[in-house]
């Protein structure tokens, strides 16, 4: 899993109707304010029009994860974007298992935390060098990391 150092974002709880576009940009804490993440909600996210929806977003302490709720299931085009240009840390056994923090880099993807602290990996795609995004299909936990 990717690390993370300095201020951590805080939790967020946004609620909105639904039908709309929405964008959820979580910022490391001051005095960086360097975006974290941003969770990005088309208007046919939660499908039928005019509901009111929480998602509720908790940054995962020490890595570049977060925790996701909503009070209505997606539907499609939910999108989740990591974004670590400054902030990147490999860990120790990557850099051991990679050899370089830049080959670590390439295999990083975004993951969803299955039972028994299993990663199921997404397809991913570099929107820049140091941004990372998948759509998502549903609440959970996703972070950033690479096969070993």
């Amino acid at each position: 899993m990717l690390e993370t150092a300095g201020p951590p974002p805080s939790d967020t709880s946004v609620t909105f109707v639904t039908g709309n576009a929405r964008t959820i940009v979580l910022r490391h804490g001051p005095p960086e304010n360097i975006v974290f993440a941003t969770l990005a909600f088309p208007p046919e996210a939660f499908g039928d029009s005019g509901l009111s929806v929480t998602v509720e977003v908790r940054p995962r302490p020490g890595i570049y994860g977060l925790d996701l709720e909503a009070t209505l299931p997606f539907r499609s085009g939910a999108t989740l974007v990591f974004s670590y240009p400054r902030f990147f840390s490999a860990p120790a056994r990557a850099r051991k298992v990679y050899r370089s923090d830049a080959a670590y880099e390439r295999a990083l993807a975004v993951g969803r935390l299955l039972p028994e602290n299993q990663i199921e990996l997404l397809a991913s795609s570099r929107l820049a060098t140091d941004h990372l995004s998948a759509r998502i299909t549903a609440p959970g936990q996703y972070l950033v990391a690479a096969p070993e």
